[in-house]
């Protein structure tokens, strides 16, 4: 059996964009609920560890709403989506300037984009999708410049990095990895330009403290708005066995989906049990061309050295990687590990292209069927029964096993964010059950 290129690329292509646009989530985050409340009534608009994500849909909702009605979360659910498919056409712009390949770039695309990170927060309404995209923008923008050093390019660089980090803090670290491939270029102009544009993202935080927050600007003030997600009691991070145990399920779980949901999958739709040996099969064609073909290159170092964009790239994962292992190997700060991969990976190793095929085919089969489709066609967890007879009952009181995820729907159907009628089981030692 061999994989057609063109009706491969045709497939898959559209199969992730379909995924991407027309599959949203019907069980979103806890996060993500609130993320859409704040939008739908313009309370929070500026989070410190995500500053533009919720005034960037506020401002589209605002717009949209003007011409007809529409549903906040759909519609934030739908932006990712977008965004989602944008990053792909950049990453693909990407490894065509890198390569002059125009199959490899199409093949390394899909692979990232098949990857479960990109396609899980692309259906959900949460903020990791649109940095990504930013990012991207600015890593296309830096390796313009290392082929044509001409300045405007980093006059881009410096914006979209900036953006990136504006819309999730956690982007940071790929912003480091681009100053250091600035160093690396060894073109002082660029790097001055470059840092003298990242001072855009203090200014923002400055503007929004001064005036959205109406505090005064001191040094004090300001780093504590800056860090104020890592004071809160959301934060989790200390160093221990956890990471080691935890990190790399969530590495994997970056690719494919693993979750106990997988069980109750089965069990909801049966069929999907014939699904088993073609992946089983898919999965040994890949394994067995990766095998036969996978070689790595000697000459990894004096080639790095002659290739900073790679180079850079291989800095941005581990720093990526690293944070999201000492934040107990968050899956959400290792989205945009698959588009890092595919960007320096292929400097240091050759596979015969088979056997990416084969593992892109057998993740989006797997990631569709037992992630992506499953949280679009059930309901899981059937919240919206309790949340109206909440609202039924305004005096009230509630103990919840999930207290904050019902606290978020509530807010988010009625405006009311007072939570004090909701009290978390788990703190009280009672195993109740709602």
């Amino acid at each position: 059996m061999k994989v057609h290129s063109r009706l491969y690329h045709i497939l898959i292509g559209i199969a992730l964009v379909s995924i991407y646009l027309f599959f949203p989530s019907a069980n979103l985050s806890l996060d993500g609920i609130g993320y859409g409340a704040d939008v739908k009534y313009g309370d929070g608009l500026f989070a410190p560890h995500h500053l533009l994500f919720n005034f960037f849909n506020f401002i589209i909702f605002r717009f949209v709403s003007s011409f007809f009605e529409v549903d906040v979360l759909q519609m934030m659910q739908f932006l990712n989506g977008i965004f989602a498919v944008a990053s792909l056409f950049i990453l693909y712009r990407i490894i065509f300037l890198q390569s002059g390949d125009n199959k490899k770039a199409a093949l390394l695309t899909f692979f990232a984009g098949a990857s479960f990170g990109i396609m899980r927060f692309a259906v959900e309404a949460e903020t990791y999708v649109i940095p990504l995209f930013f990012s991207l923008l600015a890593s296309l923008f830096f390796l313009r410049f290392i082929h044509s050093e001409k300045i405007y390019n980093v006059f881009f660089v410096g914006i979209f990095i900036s953006t990136a980090i504006l819309f999730h803090q956690v982007h940071l670290f790929w912003g480091i990895g681009l100053f250091v491939g600035f160093v690396l270029t060894k073109n002082i102009r660029a790097l001055i330009t470059f840092s003298t544009l990242s001072l855009l993202v203090p200014l923002v935080y400055i503007f929004v403290l001064v005036f959205y927050n109406e505090t005064a600007f001191t040094i004090p003030n300001l780093f504590r708005f800056l860090a104020d997600y890592y004071y809160s009691a959301e934060a989790n991070y200390h160093f221990g066995w956890v990471n080691f145990l935890i990190t790399p399920i969530t590495f994997f779980r970056t690719f494919f989906q693993v979750h106990g949901i997988v069980i109750e999958v089965f069990r909801l739709m049966p069929i999907l049990f014939g699904l088993i040996p073609v992946l089983v099969y898919l999965m040994y064609k890949s394994v067995r061309y990766f095998w036969t073909s996978l070689q790595f290159k000697s000459y990894i170092f004096s080639l790095l050295k002659k290739t900073p964009f790679e180079l850079t790239h291989l800095i941005v994962f581990l720093l990526q990687f690293l944070f999201a292992f000492y934040s107990h190997g968050n899956s959400e700060f290792m989205i945009m590990l698959p588009f890092l991969l595919v960007l320096f990976v292929p400097v240091i190793f050759s596979v015969d292209v088979l056997a990416v095929k084969y593992l892109t085919i057998t993740m989006v089969v797997w990631n569709f069927f037992f992630g992506i489709l499953p949280n679009h066609v059930f309901n899981f967890q059937n919240n919206q029964a309790l949340v109206q007879h909440i609202i039924k009952h305004p005096k009230s009181i509630y103990i919840l096993k999930e207290p904050y995820l019902i606290a978020n729907e509530y807010y988010y159907k009625t405006g009311d964010n007072d939570f004090s009628r909701f009290i978390d089981a788990n703190e009280i030692g009672t195993k109740v059950n709602l």
